[in-house]
């Protein structure tokens, strides 16, 4: 028997037109960003925009005038420190390769926010639209439980060593947010610079957090969680004016805080600026190279007649014993 193959070739042909875009020139803007928080004084950082096709570098802007409102009545100028200039770096491409860095300034005040005050910040300078925005300080929190259960039963064979649950209670009232994390406090070996010999030296870094808890982000399930991170974001839509208890799985074991680590946890009420900011950063983060090539997420801004944030949070900390 002869069988007889047959092969169809296809040949596909593509077009290719090229789209000239008359893209309008960019107008700088003012770039505000800070979250300011009652633990230490208000700060915010000034520099300017760049067009999405600009070339060019951010300008430092370390000349602009920055005044601080509170409940409505200015109650200072922000100056930039000039001592310790933090640096903006620039990337490029998809692979976000490293090209450089620009110099970017701290504003500081010398008013620690208050809780439930009103701030207002206005910066004025000569070479842009003056700005302004606002934000009202969160009232501090309190937790009603707060524990840490050991999951090993002296097995070293458990992925997931321990859990933290903790509670507190919502205020009805009004719209609430809030971030969660927990840090470990530990001794750690690190290189003596310009020696070949290392050294004992405390570290502190937040453990990732593994929760099934429906108020946090649903991302792509993880080894049968539906969160995993270091910051658990959230607000109370599913529970307000309810008391609001979460627990977390931890790849910890409980039995080093004998051997001098320590665990605290961080519990922050953001205002609704700063909530909606670190969101829109966090789905900005998940949906960049997603497996289905999801759309970048705008990052928020308040910033009146520029771009950035102007947000408040008001954190408590909480040490976490066995």
């Amino acid at each position: 028997m002869q069988r007889v193959f047959f092969v169809l070739l296809i040949f596909v042909f593509s077009c290719e037109t090229v789209v000239e875009l008359d893209v309008p020139a960019h107008d700088p803007l003012l770039v505000v960003n800070g979250i300011i928080e009652t633990d230490s004084v208000a700060s915010v950082f000034i520099s300017n925009s760049l067009g999405a096709f600009d070339q060019g570098e951010i300008n430092p802007i370390d000349d602009a005038n920055v005044f601080l409102y509170e409940n409505g009545s200015l109650v200072g100028e922000m100056f930039p420190d000039l001592e310790n200039v933090d640096s903006l770096y620039i990337t490029e491409d998809y692979w976000w390769e490293y090209v450089g860095f620009s110099p970017i300034y701290k504003y500081k005040s010398e008013i620690i926010p208050q809780d439930d005050f009103t701030y207002s910040i206005e910066v004025n300078h000569p070479d842009y639209e003056s700005v302004f925005a606002e934000t009202t300080v969160p009232s501090s929190l309190e937790l009603t439980d707060l524990e840490i259960i050991d999951n090993t039963d002296g097995s070293d064979t458990i992925f997931y060593d321990a859990t933290l649950k903790l509670s507190f209670l919502d205020n009805g009232s009004q719209n609430n947010y809030y971030r969660i994390r927990l840090f470990l406090n530990t001794e750690g070996e690190e290189l003596i610079e310009d020696e070949s010999e290392y050294e004992m030296v405390e570290k502190t870094y937040p453990l990732i957090l593994y929760s099934n808890d429906p108020s946090l982000s649903q991302g792509i399930p993880w080894d049968g969680y539906t969160f995993s991170g270091r910051t658990a974001l959230f607000n109370d839509g599913m529970f307000n004016g309810q008391q609001k208890d979460i627990s977390f799985d931890l790849q910890y074991k409980i039995a080093q805080l004998q051997y001098g680590d320590e665990l605290f946890l961080q519990l922050t009420s953001f205002s609704e600026e700063g909530y909606n900011y670190f969101n829109s950063i966090e789905l900005n983060s998940d949906g960049f190279g997603g497996p289905f090539g999801t759309e970048p997420v705008p990052i928020f801004s308040n910033v009146e007649n520029g771009i950035g944030v102007f947000g408040s949070g008001n954190s408590t900390y909480f040490p976490v014993n066995p």
